[in-house]
């Protein structure tokens, strides 16, 4: 279960038993930290947790600490991980750089998790505004994907400003008085086929918290309680008739790949893989370009094939970790390349 999953699943569960609850956001990094903004744990009166701040260093002193700061309000604290050899606790143990938190409840709280709620449940975008300043922190205004306001804490013309501008590029920001957090939907992926080498990939890309569709015509392997992670479990024709972020093609059958490349290349897709050589990708792509209007070139364009990035291995887990790293990539508009050989940047 993907962090976000654990997170509404607690707080349903809270909610359920009538339990208060505590939200710790991070709104805010100053230098090197573990967790970007937008990071969240959640705690409930009983005592349990979910989600984290940090790389394990903060997440107990916050919930030590999280209940009284909050006895008067939303909190924002600053957490330094630079080594101390004189504080109680060095954070981080040497991380380099602040961890801004907020830290809030009531109203303000559950609104932030319902918003969060609706990107993973109803596929639905959103944006929060949170006021990072000392005087008044805590979350701002909330706006659906259509502008509707979903909470607002009191009339805010700059925070109404902030909330379209990210719902119109799409991006979140953070001006140092606010942290304007785009809330998209994750990623929805159909992987093609049901045999045993896609349930190590369903596992890797369902923890990342992404919306799985599995769809195979086999109805002896599709079956939902045999991948109890996918969001859904259909017939080929059921998926291609809707439109999804990626696909990754593990049929293992030509005939199944050459109707699925069909309709998958006619749509506009952010990434579509297929395991198997490049020699019987460039078959395949020969008898469906001409259908397409499309070049062989074109068709080729669009696919990783051989799906995956080079990370060597062949067991079924290997292969699925090497797919679900390109995606991840893809996704996140990165070269994946190794973390050492990218620029240090200054202190």
């Amino acid at each position: 279960m993907s962090e976000l999953k654990q997170i509404l699943d607690l707080w349903k569960r809270a909610s359920g038993a009538d339990e208060e609850i505590c939200v710790a956001t991070v709104v805010g990094v100053e230098g090197s930290a573990y967790r970007r903004p937008g990071a969240r744990m959640i705690l409930t009166s009983s005592g349990q947790r979910a989600g984290t701040v940090s790389g394990g260093c903060l997440e107990a002193e916050i919930a030590k600490k999280a209940w009284w700061l909050t006895e008067q309000g939303s909190s924002i604290q600053r957490y330094s991980s630079f080594f101390d050899d004189d504080g109680d606790m060095p954070y981080g143990l040497g991380c380099g750089g602040t961890v801004i938190v907020l830290l809030e409840r009531g109203e303000p709280a559950g609104a932030s998790l319902e918003a969060l709620r609706r990107s993973v449940e109803d596929r639905t975008e959103s944006v929060i505004v949170t006021d990072t300043g000392t005087n008044s922190p805590g979350t701002a205004l909330i706006l659906n994907g259509a502008g509707d306001i979903l909470y607002e804490r009191s009339a805010n013309p700059e925070a109404t400003t902030l909330a379209i501008e990210a719902l119109r590029t799409g991006k979140s920001s953070n001006s140092g008085e606010y942290f304007v957090e785009l809330v998209a939907p994750p990623p929805a992926l159909i992987i093609f086929g049901a045999g045993d080498d896609t349930l190590p990939l369903l596992e890797f890309t369902a923890s990342l918290g992404w919306h799985v569709t599995i769809a195979d015509d086999r109805s002896n392997l599709a079956r939902p309680e045999r991948f109890p992670q996918a969001a859904r479990v259909q017939n080929l024709d059921s998926a291609l008739a809707g439109l999804e972020d990626a696909a990754v093609i593990m049929t293992h059958s030509y005939e199944q790949d050459r109707k699925i490349l069909s309709a998958l290349l006619a749509k506009d897709m952010k990434y579509i893989g297929i395991l198997g050589p490049h020699r019987r990708t460039e078959r395949l792509i020969g008898e469906i370009a001409p259908g397409l209007s499309l070049t062989a070139t074109e068709c080729m364009a669009r696919l990783h094939t051989p799906v995956g990035l080079d990370l060597g291995g062949h067991s079924p887990a290997a292969i699925a970790l090497a797919i679900a790293a390109e995606l991840q990539a893809v996704f996140a508009g990165r070269e994946a390349r190794k973390l050492s050989s990218t620029p240090a940047i200054p202190a």
